[in-house]
């Protein structure tokens, strides 16, 4: 078995470059929407041009929803009403595109440091999920909690444990997992288990969050052979740049075929 590889994309390179990553790719994430005017002005556009260029691709797509200063875990229930506008309007052009997967940042901030502030982080989020879930429902399509400046993966197994839904699963971003945690990736992945259902996979040396290809810095990627058999995970490359760390990413995936 080999892995799905994928790569995440925005629309002005996917325009240049399409036949390159429907050649290489088993699965793509659309990004264009973590920005907020793309959601307000110029959605009907990017989904046009998205749903022209994707029409013979054959493999899967993920959506990156929209995360700047919308807090999941809020107390606040207008921050809620605010960040389920947000998503929601990020789901449906998923949902116009074929997605089977909307990528959300869990929200989850360590600089808070009380020490209830991991249980308070569940009970709040538990209320906006509650609202959003029957929403992915409706629309089937699974939601991936993606660790941001999470320590440990705890606070995201223990939101999805909650739900115990199959639409509500763990994005491991390699990452921001080296930079904020000192748990080494094996121990995300074992910790998840069978929650993890997407990788967000890019390099750095620990304390900038550079987006490198992987193997350009100093994360043990080793543990990726032990999740070889799961073949239903997208492998999404995030490293910035376009075609050198494109091939940089899919030679080092070579390693793993």
């Amino acid at each position: 078995m080999t892995f799905k590889k994928g790569s995440s994309v925005f629309l002005q390179l996917f325009q240049k470059y399409a036949s390159f990553y429907l050649r290489q790719y088993d699965h793509l994430e659309i990004q264009d929407f973590v920005f907020p005017d793309n959601l307000d002005l110029h959605a009907a556009q990017i989904l046009k041009e998205y749903q022209k260029l994707l029409q013979d691709f054959q493999g899967t797509l993920s959506l990156h929803g929209p995360f700047k200063e919308l807090n999941l875990s809020s107390m606040d229930p207008q921050v809620h009403k605010l960040a389920l506008k947000r998503l929601c309007q990020a789901l449906l052009c998923g949902k116009n595109l074929g997605c089977s997967t909307l990528v959300v940042h869990s929200c989850y901030n360590p600089l808070q440091n009380y020490p209830d502030y991991e249980d308070n982080w569940v009970e709040n989020a538990v209320p906006f999920w509650e609202q959003f879930l029957p929403f992915c429902e409706q629309h089937n399509i699974r939601v991936v909690l993606e660790n941001i400046w999470d320590r440990t993966p705890r606070p995201i197994q223990r939101l999805v444990d909650h739900f115990q839904s199959p639409l509500l699963k763990a994005c491991l971003d390699t990452g921001h997992a080296h930079i904020s945690s000192r748990l080494r990736l094996e121990e995300w992945t074992n910790i998840l288990g069978e929650n993890l259902a997407h990788i967000h996979l890019h390099d750095n040396f620990g304390d900038l969050d550079q987006h490198f290809p992987a193997g350009q810095g100093s994360i043990d990627f080793s543990w990726l052979a032990k999740l070889k058999e799961r073949e239903n995970i997208p492998i999404v490359n995030e490293a910035y740049g376009f075609l050198e760390e494109e091939n940089c990413f899919l030679d080092f995936m070579l390693n793993y075929d």
